[in-house]
């Protein structure tokens, strides 16, 4: 292992010293100003002549150059050298370092990497430490006693710094948020897991608990959106689920008790037959707020579908279970209609209603369906142009959230018609509070781990 210390250097060479003698690394790089600037702390490093001030017991005295001081045979600029042409540039200092770091892999195959970022202006130890948080390295910063707000004259200690809180903040605050409000739960979840892994020796046991709590709940909700429904819920029971989402996990096993519900059996819960449906439109919501507009779409389209099947099952009635492949199927009535599409069946429903009194509710749906067949034909004109239908024509946004609000009302018109207790409302997967868990606090919590 190949102990590389970097340090950002500013006017006095004390601070250099002191942690150069502390962390013993097999080899120093210095992040230093360089010309254009004016006095580059460059000269600090490899000057000619004395460039290094000291304050011994009150007097001045001049030193050579660090590289000297320090004794570093072999010396190589092009490998040890860091330089910043604009030291108050935090935008530049950072690109530069971030730069540079990352050739270092390259160099040592194993590689123990420390920063100490006393020297130097604040936007060089400000860039020095968030680019050594994004390599995972160890930080630190020499103390001692200050007769001026200029530089250290004397250096006395060594004080490491522990990344852990900011490396949480950096995942809480900036990472993780838009991956949950749009429900990129799978990425979220490796994030944390390569956070765990990664920092798994400087985290305290109660850090580590709350890790592999959200870890879980982030695998259960990443099983419910990709339609494992079964796999969720047995997910979900073994990490506590209900009582941390109590009203999506009711929702769940309403969902649960709809997949091939016979409407002449109880059921565990009381439930409409209509979830299905609802827990996609749920879906493709998701989607949509992803921007996989297409994707959302194809979802709208199978509802639509699934909601003319699911209402000709249980308002209706068919002969015998449905096997909606067959292009056509026989009501319990004896008669017979055609499955060939999502229109061609609207257009059965509003006609066989139509003979029959508008069917059990007051319009029926395939009523309500001609009351807003018009844009419902335009929306799924548009869906068939796109990638996902027969076209080359991407869905926009706009497509998408008219479609997302007319298949909702379709649902909803339904529901109210047949006059249906639905009970608790539908429950969209969680987004930002996932973070808002009493648990995540406890991610702030560290200990203290070995120092070198």
């Amino acid at each position: 292992m190949t102990r590389v210390l970097i340090v950002s250097v500013g006017g006095s060479p004390e601070p250099i010293l002191k942690a150069v003698e502390l962390h013993q690394p097999d080899e120093v790089i210095f992040a230093c100003s360089a010309p254009p600037c004016e006095k580059p702390s460059l000269d600090v490093v490899i000057g000619e002549g004395l460039p290094c001030q000291h304050r011994i017991d009150g007097a001045e005295i001049q030193r050579p150059n660090l590289v000297t001081q320090l004794g570093l045979r072999g010396f190589r600029p092009d490998l040890q050298l860091i330089e910043l042409p604009d030291p108050d540039d935090l935008i530049d200092c950072l690109a530069r370092l971030r730069s540079f770091m990352a050739t270092l892999p390259l160099r040592f195959s194993q590689l123990e990497l420390i920063g100490d970022f006393t020297g130097g202006t604040k936007s060089m130890s400000t860039a020095l430490a968030f680019s050594l948080l994004d390599q995972q390295a160890s930080l630190s910063v020499v103390s001692g006693r200050r007769d001026n707000l200029v530089r250290i004259e004397k250096s006395e200690g060594l004080r490491i710094i522990d990344p852990i809180p900011l490396l949480v903040h950096r995942l809480i605050d900036e990472r993780l948020p838009p991956l949950l409000e749009a429900h990129f739960y799978d990425r979220a979840r490796s994030l944390v897991l390569d956070f765990r892994r990664d920092q798994l020796e400087r985290l305290s046991p109660t850090m580590q608990h709350t890790m592999s709590s959200l870890i879980e709940q982030l695998e259960v909700l990443v099983l419910w959106d990709r339609f494992r429904w079964h796999e969720a819920l047995e997910a979900a029971k073994a990490c506590h689920f209900d009582q941390i989402w109590p009203e999506l996990y009711a929702w769940w096993q309403r969902v649960e008790a709809a997949i091939d519900w016979d409407p002449a059996a109880p059921t565990a819960v009381a439930i409409t037959g209509y979830e299905l449906v609802q827990d996609l439109l749920l879906n493709a919501e998701r989607r949509g707020r992803r921007g996989w507009y297409d994707d959302a779409v194809a979802r709208l389209y199978r509802a639509t579908e699934l909601l003319a099947q699911t209402y000709i099952r249980l308002e209706i009635g068919l002969a015998s279970a449905p096997e909606w492949s067959q292009r056509e199927l026989q009501l319990a009535s004896g008669e017979w209609f055609g499955n060939t599409g999502v229109l061609n069946l609207y257009r059965w429903l509003q006609s066989y209603e139509g003979q029959r009194g508008k069917g059990k509710g007051a319009c029926g749906l395939g009523s309500i369906y001609a009351k807003q067949w018009w844009e419902l034909k335009r929306l799924f004109d548009s869906r068939n142009q796109s990638l996902l239908g027969h076209g080359l024509r991407p869905i926009d946004q706009a497509v998408w959230q008219a479609l997302q609000g007319r298949i909702t009302n379709l649902l909803n018109s339904v529901l109210s018609d047949l006059q249906i207790e639905q009970g608790p409302m539908p429950c969209q997967l969680p987004g930002l509070a996932v973070l808002q868990q009493p648990i995540v606090p406890d991610l702030f919590t560290t200990v203290k781990y070995n120092q070198p």
